[in-house]
């Protein structure tokens, strides 16, 4: 996924259509997106958020929204974890029971 243009990586995330690099420039340098920016760090920095409920450690994070993504990027594996685990009950408990025992 890496390797794949900024474009392409982000479109599942921007709306419906088709986005050229210019234009997720210009929409990453609006006003809007800036404020919602700004906003979202200040929420961050006065810690009026529950960084747990992303399964984010406080203690090891450094209030910046990128530090925040980067965090929230490292919890993504945990979770995927437990989606496995969820997933391996999810098949034992719909395999049939050998009633001979």
């Amino acid at each position: 996924m890496e390797t794949l243009p900024l474009e392409q990586r982000l479109a599942s995330y921007l709306p419906e259509g088709t986005w050229s690099p210019e234009d997720i420039l210009e929409l990453l340098q609006s006003p809007p997106f800036r404020q919602q920016v700004d906003s979202f760090t200040y929420v961050l920095r006065t810690g009026q958020i529950d960084l747990s409920q992303f399964g984010i450690d406080p203690s090891k994070y450094k209030f910046t929204v990128l530090s925040f993504l980067e965090a929230l990027e490292d919890s993504v594996p945990k979770f995927e974890e437990f989606r496995q685990d969820d997933q391996e009950l999810i098949s034992q408990s719909c395999t049939p029971m050998d009633e001979s025992k």
